[in-house]
């Protein structure tokens, strides 16, 4: 198998696990032991604060469903967008659960060594999932 087929499939099931089945503990394997994330703001490093992040989007989003759009990949990158339809069931950054069904797009980076995903970045659209529960008017 090519290596940028292998490394579609890490992020494929990657997604899968992580963000459709809400599987948070069940990604380890994809990460290497020192795995760097590139989230702004308090959040623990590596795969604990990842995990940790994805744990606060589960809690308040429980029924997500994340959806390729496009995968761009290289023998040492994968690019990801994707969009995500979801439930507002618990309170995100101070808002009260709105029982809304929310919808928000993202785009990620992966640098993947060794077969491994080594360091992630992401943007996604939080302006417009914010306003859709009442946090930004």
């Amino acid at each position: 198998m090519s290596l940028t087929k292998r490394n579609a499939e890490i992020i494929r099931e990657f997604t899968r696990t992580f963000k459709n089945e809400h599987n948070v503990d069940g990604i380890g394997h994809l990460f290497a032991a020192d795995f760097v994330h590139h989230f702004k703001g308090p959040v623990r490093p590596g795969l604990d604060g990842f995990e940790d992040m994805g744990r606060m989007m589960n809690t308040a989003f429980p029924d997500v469903v994340v959806t390729e759009e496009d995968l761009i990949v290289t023998d040492n990158k994968v690019v990801e967008r994707s969009s995500a339809v979801a439930t507002h069931r618990a309170g995100l950054m101070g808002e009260p659960p709105t029982n809304k069904q929310v919808r928000w797009t993202e785009i990620h980076i992966y640098r993947l060594k060794d077969g491994k995903i080594a360091e992630h970045w992401v943007e996604f659209s939080l302006l417009e999932l914010l306003r859709q529960i009442g946090a930004v008017k």
